[in-house]
């Protein structure tokens, strides 16, 4: 298993030292990991349940939107066999913070769960995620959700649903040496009919949005000033990101910003209004939401089935989601 410390390429450098924002980001951390927004699914809906493979969507996607996490879900178990979810945190703030132990211990729960999940893939929607995994988690695959929406196709009704729209892309840094996903995301993107003007520095050479490593939670005043400067460098008033840190600092940065689930599962559209800014409280809201989704409302009956050619047998998305940040209905 490789070293906590050892560095990777495209990894940005962590922060060392002590830093007064240590001791919040310790709480963040006690958080991520409690049972109150961890849970692990099977493929047959239920907590004891195990899976070939396993849905992990990661802390940001879920304060963002619990609905794309769903639907992200039912998308993989209706296109793929045997899929599981596993919600939690990889403990990346730790590593980047310099917490070698911590970290270990940590992510050690996480390897825990998929071992007794059976787990022999995981199936990341946040690129953080994907770069702990590769690194510190050598004995399973790991596959991108973007390149399995690329492979599988979009969901049902979906293909041009955004046309008329044009937007630039924000690259995730982490992932700037993985150009499977980033062309993933393009090739989706223009299955929707959106047209992407690019900036200077995409792909291989993006520049952080500003929210790496953990500037904003170290200096709100610079992290803000690096978001600005980075959505200031879009040609379009729009900008799509498949990083949910990533979209949220480009709204920050004054852009019309958009994760590029809310148009594959969502409401986005040309016009519609940007969801309302990041709050710490409706964050973790969502987090705990994103948990009760996937406890109460996703049933074994709910999972679509595959037919011999492995494509769902239902839709993948029973309507539109709701808005991501707004006030949803209490789960039964």
């Amino acid at each position: 298993m490789p070293s906590v410390l050892q560095p990777r390429t495209g990894d940005a450098l962590s922060i060392r030292g002590p830093r007064p924002f240590h001791r919040t980001m310790r709480l963040h951390q006690r958080l991520a990991f409690s049972p109150f927004f961890c849970r692990a699914t099977g493929s047959d809906g239920t907590a004891e349940g195990r899976a070939k493979r396993v849905f992990f969507p990661g802390c940001s996607l879920s304060a963002y939107a619990p609905e794309h996490v769903l639907s992200a879900w039912r998308y993989l178990s209706g296109r793929l066999e045997d899929v599981g979810v596993l919600l939690k945190c990889c403990g990346k703030p730790l590593k980047l913070m310099s917490m070698a132990g911590e970290f270990q211990k940590r992510f050690d729960t996480v390897r825990h769960d998929l071992d007794r999940m059976g787990a022999e893939e995981v199936i990341v929607a946040c690129q953080n995620c994907y770069a702990i995994f590769r690194q510190f988690d050598g004995g399973r695959r790991v596959r991108s959700l973007w390149t399995i929406l690329r492979d599988t196709g979009l969901p049902e009704g979906r293909h041009g649903s955004a046309r008329g729209l044009e937007v630039s892309v924000q690259d995730s840094c982490t992932t700037r040496d993985v150009p499977e996903i980033y062309e993933s995301v393009r090739a989706i993107l223009s299955e929707l009919g959106v047209a992407v003007r690019e900036m200077e520095y995409a792909r291989d050479r993006a520049r952080c949005c500003g929210c790496a490593p953990m500037i904003a939670a170290g200096d709100a005043k610079l992290g803000r000033e690096a978001m600005k400067r980075r959505a200031a460098e879009s040609p379009c008033g729009t900008v799509v990101s498949y990083c949910a840190s990533c979209r949220s600092a480009m709204r920050t940065g004054g852009r019309e910003s958009l994760h590029l689930l809310d148009l594959v599962f969502g409401n986005g559209r040309p016009g519609h209004p940007t969801p309302p800014p990041d709050r710490s409280l409706r964050s973790w809201f969502n987090r705990w939401r994103t948990r009760r989704l996937l406890g109460s409302v996703l049933r074994a009956s709910e999972l679509p089935s595959r037919d011999a050619r492995g494509q769902g047998t239902e839709s993948t998305s029973a309507g539109p989601t709701p808005a991501a940040g707004s006030r949803p209905a209490a789960a039964s």
